[in-house]
């Protein structure tokens, strides 16, 4: 699947939901798993511990696992962590949107026989993750609103350090992804993931 097709599905459903929509930053997605999906969030201890994982959707899709222990504190939770469970949800969400019709056609039942039927079908696993990875990154990061501030403060930077010639800069790129992140509740390497995918500030490496 192309990026093009994966942002068009995360676009369309932020069209579908309002909970979804940009002026909704940072996105809840705890409540939109819960309400508008209607699907189960279900404690799972050890899920990080042992799968390094903070969410994974069931096998059958017909709910959400959350760590144990991120469970316990989820309406309490702020900061890096509700960034990581942001992320995931929204990775475990790729999954359903992207792949839920493949996984059915092969009649996926278990975790296991998940994992088998990905080996099987040359590597697709880490086809299925890197898809997984995008739709999860436009979802949480609208690239209009990305693109907003980016043409916002083109002009101060062109006054500060001379016209682009910061744009080849990694310190100032890291930077300004540092004051943009907490606008879409991600970790700053997300932002500079999107300025690369979306081309709009790419690595100068």
């Amino acid at each position: 699947m192309t990026n093009t097709e994966i942002w068009k599905i995360a676009e369309e459903l932020r069209d579908t939901y309002e909970t979804l929509r940009v002026e909704k930053l940072p996105l809840d997605l705890i409540s939109f798993v819960e309400l508008d999906l209607r699907l189960d969030l279900i404690p799972y201890d050890g899920l990080k511990k042992d799968f390094g994982a903070d969410a994974a959707i069931l096998a059958d899709f017909s709910g959400l696992y959350i760590d144990g222990d991120i469970f316990d504190r989820i309406d309490v939770i702020r900061g890096p962590q509700l960034n990581r469970l942001r992320f995931s949800i929204a990775h475990e969400l790729g999954h359903l949107f992207l792949h839920r019709q493949s996984f059915e056609a092969a009649s996926i039942t278990s975790a296991d026989h998940l994992l088998d039927w990905l080996n099987e079908h040359h590597g697709r696993k880490y086809d299925y993750e890197r898809e997984a990875n995008e739709f999860a990154g436009r979802l949480v990061v609208p690239v209009s609103v990305l693109k907003d501030y980016f043409d916002r403060m083109v002009p101060a930077m062109d006054a500060k350090y001379g016209r682009h010639s910061w744009v080849t800069n990694a310190e100032i790129r890291s930077s300004a992804a540092e004051l943009i992140a907490p606008r879409f509740g991600v970790h700053p390497i997300a932002i500079e993931t999107r300025f690369d995918r979306e081309g709009i500030w790419p690595s100068p490496f």
